[in-house]
């Protein structure tokens, strides 16, 4: 692989891209880690000349889409352009006129880039793409293309519409959901960033946890924007924030609001003449009125009265704000949470993916456990985990000896088959509930014992680090053992906490391939980073032999990139076998493996 950009639009491209990379994953991995966000650039020469490529792409090399799938995307712009409603409008002064045909121009080049990228033979189908628009970067309109896996986004409530009329002849982009006002927001950031000077060298720093802030302030705008197009919703956010701060006679706020036109609503009381958002304390006082039932209902603006809601599921300009303490509050639409914001950061809850993890945890530590136990101790879980207060279930194998070992710091019972109701009532008291596999419960309110271990984290709380210091003291002792911990926040954790088994024949494929490629003069570095990656993650699953071969063809490999004069070392891991991998236990049974 050569160190020369052919299909060049700026110097400093390939700094910039995996710039944007990093500062994609930093902030929506902490919306959600499974969102695998993936950047490269698309430049489109703005004018026609003969010593420059028509368009390219970055990176250039061992990418899925080619810089010449985009040669046509200027005359695919102008069919694009005539289908807006604003191409319809005039200005009546010449600058307004020329503003808006250059940003119409900008959003049709865009269009086309995302309409190639569509029709592509070889686009991954399990992904969403996003673009910037584009700016102009030594002669090239320059666009930023964003993807995310698209099950993970969809797994979170998305409201359907992402634009919305102004008028007849004027729309307006609202984001669908915090993954996509993040999106937005990163977009908006790139497109800032590449008109820095040798964008690259020089970039944009901004805090993953400002860009979020960003993100939030903008779906809180768009939400309020879908029903009150005139005043008020800039402020929206904030005025949140403020009133989810304030105390009422010592007491933290409770209650909740309605975000909603005025038409269709059964109003209880209505306050003469409106009252301010932004008087923030006299709203806070007034939700006092909502604790128990119904909503104050706002525009955004002004608080008109107090309302009940029949909420007509097709409706996109309705929503809940519900404020759930010092701090704390949640943006809802149909009952589905849009987001939660503590002390003004705002994050996703926890897609609950736990479950097909549990129930495999509980078939390889709990030998012998039938389907219908299972069945019976993830809907125990799943109760625990949707009562939002935190709870501790031990699953021990000798659940009856335990019990009477724990007795002196334990409530003992008459052995009971547990169910969710029954569950709900036996966790109202601090302590673990101790069940085993069958689902019969033996002790509640213990206090575990156990050992002292590295495992132990001080930034989590005792619930968690006492089952750790359990379930070590029960390993130790051959007693099979899982604790389920389930946070105050719907957080699940299992203990321990195994990695899945693997196919065996993964690991060989993936160990062979990079043999492959250390047998090839022209390396392909791109293949040769994701192959390492990949097996990086998995590393676990090496067997001493995986590591022998694995370890040789990277050395060969490195060798053969310094022979070719390249500028860029990275430093390789040297792979080792894990003594905790036993193949038994961590792969999974194959025909004829």
């Amino acid at each position: 692989m050569s160190d020369t950009i052919e299909h060049c639009m700026w110097g400093y491209q390939a700094h910039f891209r995996i710039q944007v990379q990093t500062h994609a994953e930093s902030v929506l991995n902490r919306l959600d880690p499974d969102l695998s966000p993936d950047v490269f650039l698309v430049g489109i020469l703005e004018a026609d000349r003969h010593d420059r490529f028509t368009a390219c792409v970055e990176p250039e090399e061992e990418h899925w889409i080619e810089s010449e799938a985009f040669d046509h995307a200027r005359e695919m712009a102008d069919p694009i352009r005539q289908t807006y409603v604003e191409s319809q409008l005039m200005q009546s002064h010449p600058i307004a006129q020329q503003r808006q045909s250059e940003g119409l121009y900008r959003r049709s080049i865009r269009d086309a880039i995302l309409q190639v990228i569509d029709h592509h033979v070889a686009k991954p189908q399990d992904r969403t793409f996003f673009a910037s628009l584009p700016e102009l970067v030594e002669g090239y309109l320059i666009s930023t293309v964003l993807s995310v896996r698209s099950d993970v986004l969809n797994s979170h409530h998305r409201l359907r519409k992402d634009h919305i009329n102004l008028h007849p002849l004027r729309t307006m982009e609202v984001s669908r959901s915090l993954i996509d006002a993040t999106i937005r927001e990163i977009l908006t950031e790139t497109a800032d960033g590449v008109l820095l000077p040798e964008a690259g060298l020089r970039t944009i720093d901004r805090d993953a946890s400002e860009t979020l802030r960003s993100a939030a302030r903008c779906l809180a705008i768009d939400c309020a924007f879908r029903v009150n197009r005139r005043e008020g919703f800039y402020g929206f956010f904030e005025a949140c924030n403020t009133i989810s701060s304030l105390k009422y006679e010592q007491a933290e706020v409770a209650g909740r609001m309605l975000l909603a036109p005025q038409d269709e609503l059964t109003t209880r009381i209505v306050f003469q003449d409106g009252i301010s958002l932004q008087n923030h304390r006299r709203v806070r006082k007034l939700l006092e009125l909502t604790a128990q039932s119904g909503y104050l209902h706002t525009d955004s603006n002004k608080v008109f009265g107090l309302v009940d809601a029949d909420i007509d599921e097709k409706k996109e300009d309705v929503f809940e704000v519900v404020f759930l303490g010092h701090h704390q509050w949640e943006l809802k639409h149909q009952s589905e949470l849009l987001m939660q914001v503590k002390f003004g950061d705002p994050s996703l809850p926890r897609r609950i993916s736990y479950e097909p993890k549990l129930r495999s945890d509980l078939a390889r530590l709990l030998p012998g456990i039938s389907s219908e136990d299972q069945d019976r101790l993830i809907s125990l879980v799943r109760q625990a985990e949707r009562a939002r207060h935190g709870t501790l279930i031990i699953i021990s194998a000798e659940a009856p000896s335990e019990a009477e070992r724990l007795a002196a710091q334990a409530t003992c019972i008459a052995p009971q088959l547990l169910d969710a109701a029954l569950l709900d009532h036996l966790t109202g008291i601090d302590g673990a509930v101790l069940i085993d596999p069958e689902g019969l419960c033996h002790a509640i309110g213990v206090i575990l014992d156990g050992l002292a271990t590295k495992d132990g984290d001080a930034a989590r709380g005792a619930r968690f680090n006492s089952a750790i210091r359990y379930v070590h003291y029960a390993i130790e002792r051959q007693i099979p053992t899982l604790a389920i911990v389930v946070s105050e926040d719907g957080g699940v954790d299992i203990v321990p906490n195994p990695p899945p088994a693997v196919k065996r024949s993964s690991i060989t494929k993936a160990v062979a391939e990079l043999e492959g490629i250390s047998n090839i003069e022209d390396v392909a570095i791109r293949r040769y980073n994701e192959v390492y990656d990949g097996l990086l993650e998995h590393r676990f699953y090496l067997l001493d032999e995986d590591c022998q071969r694995v370890n040789a063809a990277i050395q060969k490999i490195e060798k053969q990139l310094d022979k070719s004069g390249r500028t860029v070392w990275v430093v390789r891991h040297v792979f080792k076998p894990d003594p905790r991998m036993d193949p038994a236990f961590y792969y999974e049974r194959e025909d004829g493996i």
